[in-house]
C-alpha cells in the first residue's frame, strides 16, 4: 500500500529537471483527470508563464544590443508546446505589456499583432509534431521572424510615407539607404531566434511537453 510519505515522492520526482517552469508546479503536483476544465488550465498557465518571461527579459535587456532578445523564440516556443491559439496569445501579450512599461503607441498594436501572428503560425507548422529537428527550427525560426521583421517594417513606412523597400533595406543592410544607421536590426533578431532554437529549442519544447502533457497519457 502506498504511504503519504512515497505518494509526494513520487509527485516531486516528476519536477526533476523542469524547476524553472514555476508557473506548472501546481497544476502539475495534482493527479488531475484530463478533461475541458483542467486541459484549459494547462494551457491558461502555459500562457500566463511564458508571457511574464517575455515580458521580463524584454524589460532586463532593454539596455544590451537592440533586437538581440528571445521574445521571439519564446512567442514561437509557446506555439509549438501548446497550440496556434496559445502562440497568438503569448506573442501578442508580450508586445502590449512590456510596450506598456516602454511607452506605448500606433507600433503596439503593429508589434502585438505581428508577434501574434507569428507565434499563431509556428503552432500551425509544428504543434502536432513529435519529433523536431534543430536545422529545421533554427531555419523556421529565422523565416518567421523575418516575416515579423518585414511586416512592421512595411506598415510603419505606409504610415510615414516613404517606401517599403527601403524600410526593409534599413533592416539588413542599412548602410545602403543612404541613413547614418548601419545596425542590421533585422538580420541580428531572425540570428538571435534562429541560434537560441538550434541551441536549446528542442530540450525546452520536449521538456514542457512532457510536464504539460504528462497527465493527457494516463
Amino acid at each position: 500500500m502506498m504511504t503519504v510519505s512515497s505518494y509526494f515522492h513520487r509527485g516531486e520526482a516528476r519536477l526533476i529537471n523542469l524547476h524553472r517552469f514555476y508557473g506548472f508546479r501546481l497544476v502539475a503536483r495534482r493527479q488531475l483527470k484530463p478533461n475541458a476544465s483542467t486541459s484549459f488550465t494547462r494551457s491558461l498557465t502555459l500562457m500566463a508563464s511564458l508571457t511574464g518571461l517575455n515580458v521580463a527579459t524584454r524589460v532586463v535587456l532593454a539596455g544590451g544590443p537592440p533586437n538581440v532578445k528571445p521574445v521571439a523564440f519564446l512567442c514561437l516556443t509557446a506555439g509549438i508546446i501548446g497550440d496556434p491559439v496559445t502562440g497568438f496569445v503569448v506573442g501578442f501579450m508580450s508586445m502590449l505589456v512590456s510596450d506598456l512599461y516602454f511607452g506605448a503607441g500606433y507600433w503596439t498594436i503593429i508589434n502585438s499583432g505581428s508577434m501574434g501572428a507569428i507565434g499563431f503560425l509556428a503552432g500551425l507548422l509544428w504543434s502536432r509534431r513529435v519529433v523536431l529537428a534543430r536545422a529545421e527550427l533554427a531555419v523556421g525560426g529565422f523565416l518567421l521572424t523575418a516575416i515579423y521583421d518585414v511586416i512592421t517594417s512595411v506598415i510603419t513606412a505606409w504610415i510615414f510615407g516613404y517606401n517599403w523597400w527601403i524600410a526593409i533595406l534599413l533592416l539588413y543592410v542599412p548602410f545602403l539607404t543612404g541613413f547614418a544607421i548601419v545596425y542590421p536590426f533585422g538580420f541580428l533578431h531572425e540570428l538571435t531566434t534562429a541560434v537560441l532554437m538550434f541551441a536549446i529549442g528542442p530540450n525546452l519544447i520536449r521538456r514542457v511537453r512532457q510536464l504539460v502533457h504528462h497527465n493527457a497519457a494516463k
